[in-house]
């Protein structure tokens, strides 16, 4: 299965962070680079996944200084609250979708998709955009 590429326009859609939060998250080694170089360069499902974890991460009240070592360890949250992180797609203003963070790489792949169809057809164009 192919995966999605994006714009950092659209990591910013789908996440609510602006151009300049993602490229300083990817400064602080807290999201990978991009492929490809400038105006060129796009991301895959892993980094809209990782931006997703980081915004759901603040949500519970954590600080960025605390995300980037919890992060950088590779290893999952061990503190309780944590466990119940949803991550929030955003779809128009006073829309969204949650869905458990604990799901596999096919299904978030597939959660993205109906994000886009869904912001295509409430936008009101066509479903196969």
């Amino acid at each position: 299965m192919e995966e999605n590429k994006y714009t950092i326009e659209d990591l910013c859609d789908f996440t609510g962070y602006t151009r300049r939060t993602i490229r300083y998250y990817v400064q602080e080694g807290l999201l990978e680079p991009p492929a490809g170089r400038g105006r060129g360069g796009f991301y895959f499902d892993s980094h809209l996944e990782r931006l997703r974890e980081i915004k759901a991460l603040q949500e519970k009240g954590l600080k960025l200084q605390e995300i980037m070592a919890l992060l950088k360890e590779g290893a999952k949250p061990a503190l309780a609250p944590l466990r119940e992180i949803w991550i929030r797609y955003p779809v128009l203003p006073g829309i969204e979708i949650h869905v458990s963070r604990d799901l596999d790489e096919t299904a978030r792949g597939k959660v993205n998709e109906i994000v886009r169809v869904a912001k295509s057809i409430l936008k009101g164009g066509n479903r196969d955009e």
